[in-house]
């Protein structure tokens, strides 16, 4: 199991310091997401994205916590629908970016699953909560047909987002991150 440390309050904490660092937090989530647009992977199935935008809250996840995740989820939801977007895609991201951070952050606050499975989690709540709106909104056979394909892709995804977080969560120092629980 990784070992963990709580992020801990310091009197140079401010409400400036941590809206900066959600606003780049978010513009690399931005920033991420496009570049996978321009990257597609190389399968014919609707909703498979690697998630590289998810990278950017799953490390707020474990470096933040849960309420800064969700904050930067909405924004990355929102802001990436108003870009590159429509208003339906707006609904499917949201419903699976809710469901990936509840699930992620249940997970996170267990203690019992490393970086990477919680990631692979995320991948599956993401994908199962993309499906089940579109057996809300459109066909529950269209989202049967695919659920097999967004569930597999969600485990591969999400495994290879977990492997890049936590080499990034790594590599980059404890000390500096400490905004949010």
């Amino acid at each position: 199991m990784e070992q963990r440390t709580a992020p801990q309050r310091h009197r140079h904490d401010s409400p400036g310091r941590r809206a900066a660092l959600y606003g780049v937090l978010a513009a690399m989530a931005l920033v991420a997401g496009y570049l996978e647009m321009l990257l597609p992977l190389p399968v014919n199935v609707p909703g498979i994205k690697l998630g590289l935008g998810n990278a950017v809250v799953l490390f707020a996840l474990r470096r933040l916590g849960a309420r800064p995740a969700a904050i930067l989820m909405l924004c990355k939801v929102v802001a990436s629908t108003i870009l590159f977007a429509n208003p339906q895609t707006f609904v499917f991201s949201l419903a699976g970016g809710a469901l990936s951070w509840l699930v992620m952050a249940a997970a996170e606050r267990s203690g019992a699953f490393s970086l990477v499975a919680i990631s692979v989690l995320g991948g599956i709540a993401h994908n199962v909560g993309q499906l089940l709106t579109v057996a809300a909104l459109l066909s529950p056979g269209v989202a049967w047909v695919n659920a097999p394909f967004l569930l597999v892709a969600g485990v591969l995804c999400g495994a290879a987002v977990g492997v890049l977080v936590r080499a990034v969560d790594a590599a980059l120092p404890q000390k500096g991150m400490r905004y949010g629980r």
